[in-house]
């Protein structure tokens, strides 16, 4: 009884470890997201206020 007892002690740590790690990579995850959604937000803004279907090639195009 004690050994059965010491395992399900083992497994309950084991677990409790491996849901703090799932949880950790989880708010990484959120975070990456995040900054991933802010970038490409900065990113459309500038390609708006670029103008119209212009490109850096067009911009830099002499006259």
């Amino acid at each position: 009884m004690f050994w059965f007892l010491l395992f399900l002690a083992v497994v309950a740590v084991w677990l409790l470890v491996l849901a703090l790690l799932a949880l950790k990579l989880w708010r990484q995850v959120k975070a990456l997201t995040r900054e991933l959604v802010a970038a490409q937000s900065k990113l459309d803004a500038a390609q708006s206020e670029a103008g119209s279907g212009q490109t850096r090639e067009d911009v830099r195009a002499p006259a």
